[in-house]
């Protein structure tokens, strides 16, 4: 593959479109990209100038720790405004924690259980009052499982 390469979008299914669009741009704070018609309810977000999500309207199986990952530049807000929703889901890889890179990184639920992980930006400020949260885990690590753990199948739905 060549250097050059890049994820061009991610591919979401919903249930509920405006249910799905409200979380996306008021809690991830994403940007409305122009979406085709593409014979069903879509819409298309902005991720940067290269990448988009892709939002569809068609029923689908939703894994449990399968994820894509969202790189944002206020980490603090996101997690207040996720946190607000209702949308923090430990279960799959943990409490949200500092990674020994000194990024945070916490792991979201949309409405309709497709699972998000959200990273901070390099250097972003975070308050140092968040790891008092009984979400987020007071040390910096990463999520790890005891050999031989069952990691089981989960569905959300």
């Amino acid at each position: 593959m060549s250097a050059d390469a890049h994820l061009q979008h991610v591919n979401v299914n919903v249930d509920d479109l405006a249910v799905a669009v409200a979380f996306y741009r008021d809690v991830l704070l994403l940007a409305l990209d122009p979406t085709p018609d593409q014979g069903f309810q879509s819409q298309f977000f902005r991720i940067n100038g290269q990448q988009q999500i892709h939002m569809n309207v068609i029923a689908d199986a939703r894994p449990f720790r399968a994820h894509f990952c969202i790189e944002v530049p206020d980490f603090m807000a996101v997690f207040q405004r996720a946190k607000a929703a209702g949308a923090i889901d430990v279960a799959p890889w943990g409490r949200v924690r500092a990674l020994p890179s000194g990024k945070m990184q916490m792991f979201v639920r949309d409405p309709h259980g497709n699972l998000i992980e959200v990273a901070s930006a390099a250097g972003a400020a975070i308050d140092p009052a968040l790891f008092a949260d009984e979400l987020v885990e007071p040390e910096r690590g990463v999520y790890r499982m005891a050999p031989g753990a069952s990691v089981g199948r989960h569905e959300t739905r």
